[in-house]
């Protein structure tokens, strides 16, 4: 375990390294990754066991800017196929990394080139396809800049994770953040933050609150929202998904702050540690981002209606839940008869979900969701071509499920 000094100093220093590294690159101007076994945890020693983006878990932090082309050679050093997915990314369909569907395996030995405009900016992960893959290490952050920089002193990325060997368990696990255990952040007094916090688990839910401060949410699943002030600073992270927040740093110099996690029993997973420094304090609501270029409105009037009930599936079925012609509103129903919450993921298009009393819908956009017993509507325009995966895990279980719908 690392100390709380050399926590600091490891989270400081990824950020540095990460952004010289992505200077460099293949022949074709792509950015080199290699998949591999005998990882370490952040500062750690290398477990066999433990996989990772070159060689370290969480991977590098990815950075691109909105529409302008990201360019990634993966090479599979691993002894099983494997692919990389970027998780909430409305990229082109065979850029989506999901084998037999939108693209091959990519072979021990072999590499595979990826390469797209991402079309919004915010937070976004990367990840194995394979769920065993995810939880043993092969996850992480990809930022897409927004064109006009928010206003804050600072930015951080909270990667949440759990230990490789307790990912799909119902055990008390070790909670990671960044790939340490109960890491100390520095921050200063006065400073405006921009928290980016991933669920980087494929089943496991976090129940967080920031303790003696005021937090704000920006953006939901990397699509801005109306600026809102958290209640009590308690968020509710389901497996995959990404919240951003904005925090003002009030404490004065010398304390701390703990970031927990639990419903009923809390725990600390981090803390913000101030420092010496202090500047004045800002206590005015933060700015909005900008809008990605999602629809405004859905017609659901015109929409295809379709169902899926999340039941087992130990292969992607042959034929499509559903066809729909480009641009086409969808409104699909999620039934879960398992009486065990499942998390849900569409590929490829972020959605609404719908209120259960009227065909309103909910005040920003996701591609995560988890389902309860209820029947849970969402509701999307079909405007991305392509075989789209939609993948369905029960929480706190490696018991996974996959359909895919088709936009022709």
């Amino acid at each position: 375990m690392l100390t709380r000094r050399a926590a600091i100093a490891g989270l400081a220093g990824s950020c540095v390294s990460v952004a010289a590294s992505a200077q460099g690159g293949a022949g074709n101007g792509a950015r080199v990754m290699t998949a591999m076994a005998g990882a370490s945890l952040a500062g750690g020693a290398r477990a066999p066991k433990l996989l990772g983006y070159d060689g370290i878990v969480p991977g590098p932090v990815l950075r691109g800017k909105q529409a302008e082309e990201l360019r990634l050679r993966l090479v599979n050093q691993l002894a099983h196929p494997t692919t990389v997915h970027w998780h909430g990314i409305r990229l082109p369909n065979p850029m989506d990394g999901v084998p037999s569907l939108t693209q091959a395996a990519v072979a021990p030995g072999e590499s595979y080139d990826y390469r797209f405009r991402a079309p919004d900016a915010g937070t976004f992960w990367y990840h194995a396809q394979s769920a065993e893959h995810l939880d043993h290490g092969l996850y992480g952050a990809l930022i897409i800049e927004e064109q006009q920089a928010l206003a804050i002193d600072r930015e951080l990325i909270l990667m949440l994770s759990v230990a490789p060997e307790m990912a799909a368990t119902r055990q008390q696990d070790t909670i990671l953040v960044n790939g340490v255990v109960q890491p100390d952040i520095a921050v200063e007094r006065g400073e405006r933050l921009r928290l980016r916090l991933v669920n980087a688990t494929g089943a496991r839910g976090f129940a967080l609150q920031l303790e003696g401060h005021a937090v704000w949410g920006i953006a939901i699943d990397g699509e801005p929202c109306e600026p809102f002030l958290v209640r009590e600073s308690r968020l509710g992270l389901g497996p995959g998904s990404r919240i951003d927040v904005c925090v003002d740093a009030t404490l004065r110099a010398g304390a701390t702050a703990s970031l927990l996690e639990g419903v009923r029993e809390q725990r600390q997973v981090a803390r913000l540690v101030y420092g010496s420094g202090e500047r004045p304090v800002r206590r005015s609501e933060p700015a909005a981002l900008a809008r990605n270029p999602l629809p405004a409105r859905i017609d659901l009037k015109t929409a295809l209606r379709a169902d899926l009930t999340l039941t087992r599936a130990d292969a992607i079925a042959q034929a499509p839940i559903f066809t729909a012609a480009r641009g086409r509103p969808v409104s699909l129903a999620l039934r879960n008869p398992s009486g065990q919450p499942h998390v849900v993921h569409v590929h490829g298009h972020h959605f609404r979900l719908l209120d259960r009393l009227d065909d309103g819908w909910k005040p920003y956009w996701l591609d995560s969701l988890v389902v309860g017993n209820d029947i849970e509507r969402i509701a999307f325009v079909a405007d991305n071509p392509g075989k789209w995966l939609i993948e369905y895990r029960m929480l706190e279980s490696a018991e996974t499920g996959a359909v895919w719908f088709a936009v022709t």
